[in-house]
């Protein structure tokens, strides 16, 4: 910060000769201290807007507007900025004003930018470059090829974020603007850290913090603090980044930044999770939560009772972890929807307040390019979910034909309801003379990640039958994790991912049923009673204290029933009067309760029951149920 410059704008307005000369002296003093003194800034602005009202300065209106938009930015206010910031473009657009227009859509790209439209950022930023390259405005320059950093940033173009940067960077230290200069410098430091370059992150965060600490910049080096902090995590320097977070709660508190104080906090609380430290990590974060309350931070709240949801998750208290996970559920939809209703506003005042002319310079040169980034990100984003789609194509073809089904276990249900697109769980089916082969199976994770594996473990699976000839479930189950430790010891990095199973082998002739699980159980009902048949507590992957499987056999009569199954179905949240995690006893429940009834009115039983039971609570898992009866 220039003292020296603050000093002559606080004399300048004391010893104004006209009422006009102490407005602009206002707004220039606001605009100086807008990222160091926030709050004194808010206040300048509304002195030099009530002033300017009263000689009727409607530039020097505008001006001060502009500004404490500025500062609502700041402190997360964007409903208020917008609404100031479109006050103070029909003036400047009525006053023929190009710089105040200007000056407008570089802080509406902010706003934009805060609320992740890329697009309407984009278009903003462009104008207001428009105007200072045209008037070969460096100071102003700086800023714009900042934002456009930030803007490349954000959709992952490390390339071209890295060349704004230093564009900016170049031009800051050629006009002499250390605050603009540690702001890209700080820039250069997220790219590295997003690149997982930690050295070179570490280096360039230092040096951002090095220049605000010398110009006193403090809003700016608890950013830069903050990124730090990230990196030490990252790297697993946790007490330094506990340390750094505690730094960061005084230094934000101290300059009475909100979103400062919660994102430290958060992180402190982060830091102790990351450390399997839950004691410390739940009263911190709920400390957190309480901060964020009190001044209703929504982009607080969210993290914090999502972190609290995992938090009781872990502790197995389920009906907190439900109750912390429905109120982050309730807030991001609330949160879209206000920032959906700021945008649509802005677009109604925009749409007011233009006029006619548009400069032509806006789709010309690299804006174009920079026009086209986000159209390519969205057009990208289209075809992953197209090709996640197919993928559901390609992975449905593997699972067992209804029909052949049918065939070969005419008195059954598979009820199968993957979380996402595709999905970590299904079931497999073989056939062997007079023997039927089937299992329920779920590996690791769910989405993309789970389906990768899923299609790795059903290959297996095939294999160990078809070409190793094994039909003792024990033995095959022995094989397939042998052949999927092998195939992940392959990669360059460590894979821990793998499946686990409920494995039956049924001989239709004989009427013998062998069965093996890795985690997940069978359940037998023979005479009305059920009986759980525990599985080997290890799965099919790499496991420290792996040891053969165990294979079960038993005699099975006409009328008896099996259920192979994952743990989507007992893990769903839901239910009335308080909502809280089915469990696996009042699943055994239901399905006691149905025993009057055919297989397939049971399947559809059991999928019309989870439906109701969760309501608007999203899925948590993928969830895969087989039932037989004999």
């Amino acid at each position: 910060m220039d003292n020296e410059k603050i000093t002559e704008l606080e004399t300048r307005i004391f010893s104004a000769v006209s009422s006009k000369d102490k407005v602009d002296a206002l707004n220039e003093l606001a605009f100086e201290i807008r990222n160091t003194e926030t709050e004194r800034s808010i206040s300048l602005c509304k002195e030099a807007q009530q002033l300017s009202a009263e000689i009727n300065y409607s530039d020097g209106t505008a001006t001060a507007l502009t500004n404490e938009a500025f500062c609502s930015i700041q402190i997360t206010e964007y409903e208020l900025a917008l609404k100031k910031l479109f006050e103070a473009l029909k003036i400047f657009e009525e006053n023929k004003n190009e710089k105040g227009v200007a000056q407008v859509h570089y802080n509406l790209c902010l706003v934009y930018f805060r609320l992740s439209d890329f697009s309407n950022g984009l278009d903003s930023n462009i104008k207001a470059l428009s105007y200072y390259q045209k008037v070969n405005n460096k100071a102003e320059l700086v800023r714009c090829y900042f934002q456009i950093g930030l803007l490349y940033n954000a959709l992952n173009d490390n390339t071209s974020a890295v060349e704004y940067f230093n564009q900016s960077i170049e031009l800051s230290r050629e006009t002499k603007n250390r605050t603009a200069e540690a702001a890209s410098i700080m820039g250069l430091g997220q790219v590295h850290l997003n690149l997982k370059d930690y050295e070179k992150s570490a280096m360039y965060l230092k040096e951002s913090m090095a220049i605000r600490e010398e110009i006193k910049d403090w809003r700016g080096y608890a950013a830069a603090l903050y990124a730090y902090m990230t990196v030490c995590v990252e790297t697993g320097k946790f007490q330094e980044a506990e340390e750094i977070s505690i730094r960061g709660i005084k230094l934000t508190t101290e300059l009475g930044e909100k979103m400062g104080i919660s994102r430290f906090m958060l992180a402190h609380g982060k830091i102790f999770l990351k450390q399997n430290k839950i004691p410390e990590a739940e009263k911190t974060i709920l400390e957190a939560l309480q901060t964020a309350e009190k001044i209703n931070l929504r982009m607080a709240l969210l993290p914090a009772h999502l972190s609290l949801s995992e938090i009781y998750q872990s502790k197995g208290d389920f009906e907190q972890a439900l109750k912390h996970y429905q109120q982050f559920h309730k807030m991001k939809e609330e949160l879209q929807n206000t920032n959906a209703a700021i945008k649509a506003k802005s677009i109604q005042l925009l749409s007011i307040i233009e006029n006619a002319q548009k400069e032509a310079e806006i789709n010309r040169l690299k804006n174009v390019e920079l026009k086209s980034a986000y159209e390519v990100i969205e057009k990208k984003n289209k075809d992953i979910t197209a090709s996640i789609t197919y993928a559901k194509r390609i992975q449905t073809a593997i699972l067992p034909k209804q029909r052949i089904v049918e065939k070969y276990l005419e008195n059954s249900f598979i009820l199968y309801k993957p979380k996402d697109i595709v999905a970590g769980d299904f079931y497999w089916m073989e056939t062997v003379d007079d023997l039927v082969l089937i299992a329920a199976c779920d590996c690791t994770g769910h989405g993309v990640p789970g389906a990768m594996v899923s299609v790795v473990c059903h290959t297996v699976l095939n294999r160990v039958v078809r070409e190793f000839k094994l039909t003792q479930p024990a033995a095959i189950l022995d094989k397939t994790a042998e052949i999927i430790t092998g195939k992940f010891a392959d990669s360059e990095v460590e894979i821990r991912d793998g499946m686990d199973i409920s494995f039956c082998t049924y001989n239709t002739r004989t009427k013998i049923l062998e069965w093996a699980g890795a985690n997940n159980p069978l359940w037998l009902i023979q005479n009305g009673e059920l009986t759980e048949i525990k599985p080997d507590k290890q799965h099919i992957g790499k496991d420290e204290n792996r040891h053969p499987f165990t294979n079960h056999t038993f005699s099975i009569n006409t009328g008896d029933s099996i259920y192979l199954f994952t743990d989507g179905f007992a893990d769903q949240f839901g239910g009335e009067p308080k909502q809280k995690k089915l469990t696996k006893k009042r699943f055994r429940e239901l399905i006691m309760s149905g025993q009057n009834k055919t297989m397939q009115e049971q399947g559809i039983a059991l999928e019309k029951f989870i439906t109701e039971y969760r309501k608007e609570v999203e899925q948590i898992d993928d969830i895969l149920v087989m039932g037989v009866k004999i």
